[in-house]
């Protein structure tokens, strides 16, 4: 046996209680008798036996009362009751383990069948012990990592939520797979009239992700600062994300200029999979298609810095969004798709588009996790 146990006797008879004391003690156990089920009770809010041996008829308190009470007195924590009885009415069998009894042993006592239940007692009661222990480790684990991943939280949101206010006519909703957010939205006003947006999604989800988008994002904001064109911010993310990021890690990305005064919109998109401007009337009037890797892939020798532009001529909006967007799954596999945003969009029109398309996502997941981060960032142009 591995350790000595604490054994309980609640045994009205003197002198099978004595047998039974003297029988544990020569296994190598403590012994601890009481005379009723009261008494029994009554240790038991003093200490914890590890086993319990529990006659049935005794006077004060009977053994089916006893160990109902014991059993709502020690809640979650099981400790093994065995019914010592000369009962054989199946009837009174059954009320026993109803109250909570975990097997019978039938008067007089055969003391090897006794040892033989009691080491598969210690076996299970050592199991269980096992199991209480890695419960308490793993919930400590996880208050330390709740711990710090509210720390993570809050140095990734000074990251990405620089202190200011985000211009009225731009709207954003992001839907996160996980806790962190491999997926992030940047908006930078660098001058009056002028609005610079990041929306970048890196590879994979939780805080691996977001880390490796952490260096796109304060680059992002340092040159917008600066008020430094969008070609060399998209060239100076590539050049260091390249150098910095493990082999398969890279930042799917949309930078974008909008220049309100000149009624232009610059685009650089590399990896983004929707990315459009839509009319008043909820048509597509441009479509800004990725036409460079994801930021980190290429060397900065063959970065491709190109931005499209466009011009618009009547009011809409700047829709651009991740692939959790368009890859969003239902119950029955069928993904959201650039079909279920343009269905979205044509319902709003000219009105809220940011939340048709964010209605309709949800309504499409109908209460299933999306397994990507989702992120869309929407730019009223008047």
């Amino acid at each position: 046996m591995t350790r000595a146990l604490t054994i309980l006797v609640a045994e009205d008879s003197p002198t099978s209680r004595q047998i039974l004391i003297d029988y544990i003690r020569l296994l190598g156990h403590e012994a601890v008798a009481v005379c009723n089920g009261q008494e029994a009770v009554d240790f038991c809010l003093q200490q914890r036996p590890d086993v319990i041996f529990m006659d049935v008829t005794m006077p004060v308190m009977d053994g089916f009362a006893a160990t109902a009470t014991i059993r709502q007195l020690l809640g979650e924590h099981w400790i093994p009751i065995i019914f010592l009885t000369s009962l054989t009415d199946r009837s009174q069998l059954l009320r026993g383990l109803a109250m909570g009894a975990d097997d019978y042993l039938t008067k007089p006592i055969d003391l090897d069948i006794l040892t033989a239940k009691l080491h598969v007692l210690i076996r299970i009661s050592e199991m269980q012990q096992r199991i209480a222990q890695d419960s308490e480790r793993l919930e400590a684990y996880y208050r330390i990592n709740e711990q710090e991943q509210m720390f993570a939280q809050m140095v990734l949101d000074r990251f990405t939520r620089r202190a200011e206010q985000t211009p009225p006519n731009i709207q954003q909703w992001q839907r996160p797979a996980m806790n962190f957010s491999g997926d992030t939205i940047c908006i930078r006003r660098s001058r009056p009239g002028l609005d610079r947006i990041m929306l970048a999604d890196s590879t994979g989800h939780g805080l691996a992700a977001a880390i490796c988008g952490l260096p796109a994002v304060d680059t992002f904001f340092a040159m917008c600062d600066r008020n430094l064109p969008v070609q060399e911010i998209a060239r100076t993310i590539n050049r260091k994300l390249h150098t910095i990021l493990p082999i398969g890690r890279f930042v799917a990305a949309a930078l974008i200029e909008v220049d309100y005064q000149l009624r232009r919109i610059a685009v650089w998109n590399g990896g983004i999979p929707c990315a459009m401007y839509i009319g008043k009337n909820g048509e597509v009037l441009r479509t800004f298609r990725s036409k460079a890797p994801p930021l980190g892939i290429l060397p900065d020798s063959e970065f491709e810095s190109t931005l499209d532009y466009f011009n618009w001529q009547e009011s809409g909006a700047l829709v651009v969004c991740s692939d959790g967007v368009t890859e969003a799954y239902n119950a029955d596999r069928q993904p959201f798709g650039l079909d279920g945003m343009l269905a979205a969009i044509r319902q709003a029109g000219s009105l809220d588009i940011q939340g048709a398309i964010t209605q309709a996502v949800n309504q499409h997941l109908g209460g299933s996790e999306n397994h990507d981060d989702i992120s869309l960032v929407v730019v009223r142009c008047p």
